[in-house]
């Protein structure tokens, strides 16, 4: 876990982990944690440090079901702006494929 360790807050929250939906997918004899903890890590894209949080740590492994060798590696708004990036892309897919074939266009694909 580099770059990556509990918060310094004392209040911290701390949640109980499920072990029967803990490492699930993952085919593992890892032992699990009792507790998700607050976890302080680095934005591996802007170098923000943010705080990746028990219950999303919850959420993450035993809702999602994501594998056990997985971390937070950005921040909230760098995830928001690669999403966005992608919903761009998908929408410019969409307009090229729905756009009308040029007059030429036999001439331009030889074979």
């Amino acid at each position: 876990m580099r770059n990556r360790k509990r918060t310094k807050n004392k209040a911290e929250t701390r949640i109980v982990v499920d072990k029967e939906k803990w490492g699930v997918n993952d085919n593992t004899y890892a032992i699990p944690p009792d507790f998700y903890y607050d976890v302080e890590y680095e934005c591996s894209d802007c170098s923000e440090r943010s705080v990746w949080t028990a219950l999303q740590q919850k959420h993450w492994y035993e809702e999602l079901g994501k594998t056990i060798n997985s971390f937070a590696k950005r921040c909230q708004i760098c995830r928001a702006r690669i999403n966005a990036d992608k919903e761009d892309q998908k929408r410019h897919m969409v307009e090229m494929a729905n756009k009308p074939e040029h007059p030429n266009e036999k001439f331009f694909k030889k074979g």
